[in-house]
C-alpha cells in the first residue's frame, strides 16, 4: 500500500472506528461492550457458593446452572471462555462442580473434564498456588481425588493488618471468610483454637467493612467470582448469616436467564479504553464526552478502604463502589486531564494524591495496597510505567522525585531480553510498550536510554513478517502464531514514542495490519490476551481491542502529521538561508538520507531491528537524545508531541 493510500486508508479507520466506539455509549456516559461475558469459571464458583449458601431457595438457579455447564462443555472435556484455549483452572472447578451437584446426571461430563485437566498437566499446569489450592478445595467439596494436601491458612495472620495487607492485597477479604471457614472445621489445640478465638472478630470485620462499604447489596466489587468466593467462605464458616443471605440473593440475581454467569462488568475499564481513543482520535470537545466526565466523576472512589488501607480519591473497574486499582486511577486521571477543564478537574487532584501515597517504596505501584508483595497483586512494571505517564501529562517533569524512584524500578525490572511483564495481559508486548513509552519521556541517563534501546529493540525482534504482534501462543502443535489487534496497536503506539519515524517499517507495517483488521462495523476482532485471573484465566473484549486500535492509528495519524509539519518547516528554513537539502529527516539528522536497514527476516519468523547506528546529533542508538530532548526543538525526552498522552488499560 502506498504511503499516500496508507495515509488515506488510516485516516478512515480512525473515523469510522471513533463511530463505532461512540455507538456504545451508554446514556450514562459509560461505554459498555460485551453484555454477555459467560464464564464457566464463574458459572461454577457462583453455584457451589449457592450449594452451601441456600440450596433451597436457590435450586431453580443451581438447575440452570448445571444445565448451561453440561451444554457448554467443549469437545476436548473442557471449559473456557469464548475464544480462549481450554484452561485447566476452569476445567477443574467446572468438574468439581457438576460432582456435587449432579453426580449421576453429570458423571460422563465430569469423566471427560478430568481426563481433560490431567492433559493439561493437572494443578502443575496452574502457575498460581492460590488456585492450585483452591482446585483441591473444590475437589474436597466435591469428594474428588486430588493431588496434595489442603494448606492451612492461619487465620492470626490477620491480626497483624500491615503484613496481611501487604500480603494478600485484594485477595485479603477472600483470605478471610476462606480461613473462617477453615478454622470452622480443621481441629487444632488449645493454643490454636484460642489463636482462632483473637482473629475472628477481625476476619469478620473485614468482610463486612467490604459488603457495607458498597452499600450492603450482597455483591462484593460487582463480581461473581469474588462474591461466590466470600459468599462460599462465610457460609461453611457458620458466621455472618446476614451477609452470606444477602450474598446468595445477589448471585441468583446477577445469573443470566441460561443459567450462566458473566464476567464482572468493566464499565470504568471500557470507558477509559474508549475515552483515551477518541481524545487522541480528536474528540475531546465532542459534547458526547460531557456525560463521560461526569460519569468518571461519579465513580472515583470518596471513602477509603478501610479494610486495604486505602485512602480515598481512586478509581476501579466496575461499579461506582468497586475495589482500587492504580491502573484504573491513572488512565482515568489522565483522560480528565485531556478533556475540557482538565486542568482545574479537582478529581484529577484526587487521583494523583492517591497514586502519590500508594507509591511502593522502592518507587513502583502495585494494584491496590502500597508495597505488596511481588507477584499476585504486587508491583507491575506497566501499572508503574502508566502512573508515570499520568504524572508527566500532569505537569511533573522527569526529575519529579515519584518520576525518578518509578523509572529507576523500571530500569531494574527490565528481563534479560529487554521485555517487561504487565499484570492484566498476557505476552511481553503490553508491558514493554509501555515501559518504553515511559523511559521515552522521563528517561535522563544514559541508563534510561540503553533500557529504553533494549525495550524497543525486543518490541523490533518479536515483530512477525505481516507487521503484527502476539502473545507468542501457538494454536497447535505446528501452528502459527497469528497476530493480535490489542499487541499490535501497543507495539505501534510504543515505538512512535521512542521516536520512530511513521514512516520506518515496523510502524508502517504494523498501521496497514490494523487497518486491514478492521471489521465492516467498524471494529476490531478482540484476542484473548486480557488476564481475568492472572496466569490462570483469561478473556477476549471488544471494548480493549477496538479503544487500542482507534488510539493507536490516531497516533499515527497524528505523528505522521507532525513529520510532515516539520519536514515543511525544515525545507522553508533552507530555502530562507540559502542551505542544501542534506535528506535531514523528522527525526534527528541523517548523513546521506538513505537509511541502513538491518537484516528483514531473522530465521525465526519475526523481523529484526533496523541497524541505524548513532547518529551524529548525539542521539544514541535508541533514537533517544542524550539530553532528552531532540535537537529539532519539538520533542521532549524524546517522546512525539502529538498533542495526547496517556490514558487508555486492562
Amino acid at each position: 500500500m502506498p504511503a499516500s493510500a496508507l495515509t488515506e486508508s488510516v485516516g478512515t479507520a480512525v473515523t469510522t472506528g471513533a463511530e463505532a466506539l461512540l455507538a456504545h455509549r451508554r446514556d450514562d456516559g459509560a461505554f459498555v461492550f460485551g453484555a454477555h461475558h459467560a464464564s464457566p469459571l464463574n458459572t461454577a464458583g457462583a453455584l457451589t457458593a449457592l450449594h452451601f449458601a441456600d440450596p433451597e431457595g436457590s435450586a431453580e438457579t443451581i438447575e440452570r446452572g448445571v444445565t448451561w455447564l453440561c451444554e457448554t462443555q467443549r469437545d476436548d472435556g473442557g471449559w473456557a471462555m469464548p475464544s480462549v484455549p481450554t484452561e485447566p483452572l476452569t476445567t477443574a472447578l467446572a468438574a468439581a462442580a457438576l460432582h456435587l451437584l449432579a453426580p449421576r446426571r453429570a458423571a460422563s461430563a465430569v469423566r471427560a473434564a478430568r481426563a481433560r485437566f490431567e492433559e493439561l498437566g493437572g494443578s502443575a499446569a496452574v502457575p498460581e498456588p492460590a488456585m492450585t489450592a483452591l482446585i483441591r478445595q473444590f475437589h474436597t467439596f466435591a469428594g474428588l481425588p486430588h493431588e496434595g494436601a489442603q494448606r492451612r491458612l492461619p487465620l492470626e495472620l490477620l491480626l497483624f493488618p500491615g503484613l496481611s495487607r501487604r500480603l494478600l492485597s485484594l485477595r485479603l477479604p477472600i483470605y478471610a471468610s476462606q480461613a473462617l471457614a477453615q478454622s470452622a472445621h480443621r481441629r487444632r489445640g488449645p493454643a490454636g483454637r484460642a489463636l482462632d478465638r483473637l482473629a475472628r472478630p477481625r476476619a469478620l470485620a473485614i468482610v463486612r467493612d467490604a459488603y457495607e462499604r458498597e452499600g450492603a447489596t450482597g455483591g462484593f466489587s460487582t463480581d461473581p467470582w469474588l462474591t461466590g468466593l466470600i459468599c462460599l467462605g462465610l457460609a461453611r464458616s457458620g458466621q455472618a448469616p446476614d451477609l452470606v443471605s444477602a450474598a446468595a440473593r445477589w448471585l441468583r440475581s446477577a445469573a443470566n436467564p441460561d443459567g450462566s454467569w458473566d464476567l464482572m462488568p468493566l464499565d470504568v475499564t471500557w470507558t477509559n479504553f474508549a475515552a483515551a481513543a477518541l481524545i487522541e482520535a480528536g474528540h475531546a470537545d465532542d459534547p458526547q464526552l460531557i456525560g463521560t466526565r461526569e460519569m468518571l466523576h461519579r465513580h472515583q472512589q470518596p471513602e477509603p478502604f478501610d479494610a486495604l488501607g486505602c485512602p480515598a480519591g481512586y478509581w476501579g473497574f466496575s461499579s461506582p463502589r468497586s475495589w482500587p486499582m492504580a491502573l484504573e486511577t491513572a488512565e482515568a486521571g489522565a483522560i480528565l486531564l485531556r478533556l475540557p477543564g482538565g486542568a482545574d478537574d479537582r478529581h484529577v487532584r484526587a487521583g494523583l494524591a492517591w497514586l502519590t501515597a500508594t507509591q511502593d517504596a522502592a518507587g513502583s505501584w502495585s494494584l491496590a495496597v502500597r508495597n505488596s508483595k511481588p507477584g499476585g497483586f504486587g508491583p507491575c512494571p506497566q501499572m508503574t510505567a502508566k502512573v508515570v505517564g499520568a504524572l508527566l501529562d500532569s505537569g511533573a517533569e522527569a526529575d519529579d522525585p515519584r518520576v525518578v524512584r518509578a523509572v529507576r524500578w523500571l530500569v531494574g525490572r527490565q528481563r534479560p531480553d529487554g521485555s517487561y511483564e504487565a499484570m492484566w495481559y498476557r505476552g511481553g508486548t503490553p508491558g514493554t510498550a509501555a515501559a518504553l513509552e515511559a523511559l521515552s519521556r522521563a528517561g535522563r541517563t544514559e541508563e534510561h536510554h540503553r533500557a529504553a534501546a533494549r525495550a524497543r529493540d525486543w518490541l523490533l525482534r518479536t515483530r512477525h513478517p505481516d507487521g503484527s504482534w502476539s502473545t507468542g501462543d501457538r494454536s497447535g502443535p505446528g501452528a502459527t502464531r497469528r497476530g493480535t489487534v490489542e499487541e499490535t496497536a501497543w507495539a505501534l503506539r510504543g515505538l512512535l514514542a521512542a521516536g520512530l519515524s511513521p514512516t520506518d517499517p515496523a510502524p508502517a507495517a504494523a498501521a496497514r495490519w490494523l487497518v486491514d483488521a478492521q471489521r465492516a462495523d467498524g471494529g476490531w476482532t478482540p484476542a484473548p490476551v486480557n488476564e481475568y485471573i492472572r496466569g490462570c484465566a483469561r478473556y477476549a473484549d471488544d471494548g480493549i481491542a477496538a479503544g487500542l486500535a482507534v488510539r493507536a492509528l490516531a497516533h499515527y495519524r497524528s505523528a505522521e502529521a507532525a513529520e510532515v509539519v516539520e519536514a515543511t518547516h525544515e525545507c522553508g528554513c533552507r530555502r530562507e538561508t540559502g542551505m542544501r537539502e542534506t535528506g535531514t529527516g523528522a527525526f534527528g539528522l541523517r548523513e546521506t538520507g538513505a537509511r541502513e536497514t538491518g537484516p528483514r527476516e531473522t530465521g525465526s519468523g519475526e523481523t529484526g531491528p533496523r541497524a541505524t547506528g548513532p547518529r551524529e546529533t548525539g542521539v544514541d542508538e535508541s533514537g533517544i537524545c542524550e539530553t532528552g530532548t531532540r535537537e529539532t526543538g519539538t520533542r521532549e525526552t524524546g517522546m512525539r508531541e502529538t498533542g495526547t498522552g496517556e490514558g487508555g488499560r486492562r
